[in-house]
């Protein structure tokens, strides 16, 4: 579930604070948790001036603790926003966030190199041992002549892609394994 996190320092914080300690902005509040609700039923609900409902619906919406949930069409067939309460959580920082790399971040990170850097040298290896088959005669690779290759479609040029692909796989389901048992 994704996060919003705001530093004490920010704006936000003191309209956050005003919202929370304001009685009405609070019904409004309680009142969108349990549905989804256009300007003109949340005043009709809480029997408040449409006024009132959208300066509160403008603070909560500013401090992510309301959101548009969609639209709907009024008795006039004009567009109607619903609100409903954020289900986003909002993370007060007293202190700005420092970036911590955590063990499992730094483990993906090691294991993605690995497994790129294994590929490309099982992709070199493979392409510099098929050259080298192929140009000398020898070896155990059957080559096709040109008629039987465009016949069947295929080649030995996809084996230290193959190869390299297969490497790759193998390296991130270790890796994937080793951060599961951990």
């Amino acid at each position: 579930m994704e996060y919003e996190t705001i530093d004490v320092t920010d704006e936000r914080v003191r309209e956050l604070a005003q919202v929370l300690a304001n009685e009405r902005a609070m019904a409004i509040l309680r009142l969108l948790r349990e549905r989804e609700l256009s300007m003109s039923e949340i005043a009709k609900e809480l029997d408040m001036p449409i006024s009132t409902v959208s300066y509160h619906l403008d603070k909560l919406l500013r401090v992510g603790l309301v959101e548009v949930a969609g639209k709907k069409y009024g008795k006039r067939l004009q567009e109607v926003k619903l609100y409903r309460a954020s289900g986003r959580p909002i993370l007060l920082l007293p202190r700005p966030a420092e970036r911590r790399t955590s063990p499992l971040d730094k483990l993906r990170v090691i294991t993605l190199s690995v497994a790129t850097g294994l590929s490309a040298l099982v992709y070199w290896a493979a392409e510099k041992m098929l050259s080298s088959e192929r140009s000398s005669g020898t070896g155990t690779i059957k080559m096709f002549s040109a008629e039987t290759t465009s016949r069947t479609g295929h080649s030995g040029d996809y084996v230290p892609a193959l190869l390299a692909i297969m490497t790759f796989v193998i390296v991130i389901s270790a890796g994937w394994f080793l951060k599961k048992r951990f």
